[in-house]
């Protein structure tokens, strides 16, 4: 992913680790510039239309790149490359914004919920395909992050979300409104379990679209801020950090300055300053590799979540007579959830899927047997592709430090510093001094050194299980 100077939440240093302390402190700086730089903006903006001066001279420089950034978005909308011919801004979008707000209130005034429910998620679904057409937004992906073609996924699956929304709702008047939130609900959850699930697939060759390695080099570190609802204390707001080292390098005779398209979880970096190798994608050289951005079985267990969903609404629609006019309301079955899903933080939706991913999976009798034996590991591996068959390794790790976050998220960090850190949700309080890593390990030249770099793909409390296989640690 392109470097770009201007972004509130982003923050560059030459510190590859840094402490919970200036994490927080970086937190905190965040929250000074959403209400610091808005009001700069808004004065910008005024004096431009007034006709007054419009100079940078009193602003700080990180406040004149935002108003420079924000200014270039306004005329020419996000592009890959800077240097390409700047696209012609259409008044489309706005025209769909305001026709769609005006359909809401209309509807809402009038006492048609359905009708502006209904022309909320078309104008959702238009705005979607839109973005997807004219490449002139960005776009995040769970599995790929945000790449050159992130805008162009994500749009699409914006549209056909929006779609899935807006159809029962226009039907409402023949299966009743509790009907047409039942249908949404059904609709909703088998196409984002689709999108989750095609994105899983997809992943299986996502190492492959980065197919050159070339020498960049690393001149620092760039740490983003994303802010959301605090988990289970609603009335705070949360914040989480990603963090990926600033490469420099050049590609067939042109430089580039980027970082990974899919950010590392956590505070820390992977490589020093300096001489480094990164995996880039020749077709758009701007985009980076992280192993991060490879199968995440995470995805694939919302993908199921969902499907499961997806039947227990598609029943509840089937069997409660809706499509002959004689539906009832089905206790618990209402539209509040599926559209918190739509229209909810990260942190909500995520909320959401965990609950009813406990549920279900509690009725399924999931369980991982107390002893872990060398086939079950292997089992494991295998589900991610781009390291099956490697040698893996075993080690009882020891935890060095939990970085907590107020969204209920936290970080295990541990003092083998070639470990990755390892992000997890809910309560770390007796997580205890050690965890069981499963992991395959990577040799890299760096600085003219042999480093290593170790890929967990499993990860266990050693208070729950023990392993009884033969494998250990690597030992180079």
């Amino acid at each position: 992913m392109r470097f770009e100077d201007g972004r509130i939440d982003q923050f560059v240093s030459d510190k590859k680790l840094i402490s919970t302390a200036e994490r927080d402190e970086l937190f905190t700086q965040f929250r000074r510039r959403g209400r610091d730089f808005i009001p700069v903006a808004v004065q910008q903006v005024k004096n431009s239309y007034s006709g007054s001066d419009t100079g940078f001279e009193d602003l700080t420089e990180e406040q004149a790149e935002f108003i420079r950034r924000a200014g270039d978005l306004a005329e020419n909308g996000y592009q890959d490359d800077p240097d390409a011919p700047k696209k012609k801004l259409s008044w489309f979008p706005l025209i769909v914004v305001i026709a769609t707000f005006a359909v809401v209130i209309v509807g809402s005034m009038s006492g048609g919920v359905a009708f502006a429910l209904g022309g909320f998620f078309l104008g959702f679904s238009i705005l979607g395909f839109y973005a997807a057409k004219s490449g002139n937004a960005r776009g995040f992906t769970f599995y790929g992050g945000t790449s050159s073609g992130s805008s162009k996924s994500a749009g699409i699956a914006i549209g056909i979300i929006g779609i899935a929304g807006a159809i029962p709702m226009f039907l409402s008047g023949v299966i009743g409104m509790t009907g047409a939130f039942l249908l949404m609900g059904a609709l909703l959850f088998a196409v984002v379990a689709i999108l989750m699930l095609a994105g899983f697939i997809k992943s299986f060759s996502a190492k492959n679209k980065y197919s050159e390695e070339i020498a960049a080099t690393c001149v620092g570190y760039l740490r983003t801020v994303d802010s959301h609802s605090g988990g289970s204390r609603r009335h705070r707001r949360g914040y989480t950090m990603r963090t990926s080292p600033i490469f420099e390098y050049t590609y067939q005779g042109k430089d580039y300055k980027g970082i990974y398209d899919r950010m590392i979880d956590g505070i820390d970096a992977d490589v020093n300053m300096g001489v480094a190798s990164i995996a880039i994608d020749p077709k758009h050289p701007e985009d980076i590799y992280h192993k991060s951005t490879g199968v995440q079985v995470k995805g694939l267990i919302v993908s199921i979540i969902c499907f499961a969903l997806c039947g227990v609404f598609a029943m509840a629609f089937l069997n409660g007579g809706f499509l002959s006019g004689n539906g009832s309301s089905v206790p618990g079955m209402d539209g509040f959830t599926i559209f918190k899903i739509m229209t909810g933080s990260d942190e909500e939706r995520e909320n959401i899927f965990e609950s009813m991913g406990d549920h279900i999976m509690n009725n399924f009798g999931y369980q991982i047997p107390y002893e872990i034996e060398d086939d079950l590991v292997e089992k494991r591996q295998a589900e991610f592709a781009y390291i099956k068959g490697q040698t893996w390794y075993y080690e009882l790790a020891t935890i060095e430090r939990i970085d907590e976050f107020d969204n209920g998220e936290y970080s295990i960090v541990f003092e083998d510093r070639s470990l990755p850190q390892l992000g997890k949700h809910g309560d770390h309080d007796d997580i205890g001094d050690t965890r069981i890593v499963f992991y395959v390990a990577n040799e890299y030249e760096s600085n003219g050194e042999t480093k290593i770099e170790k890929e967990v793909f499993w990860d266990l409390s050693p208070a729950e299980h023990t392993y009884v296989g033969a494998h250990g640690a690597y030992e180079g």
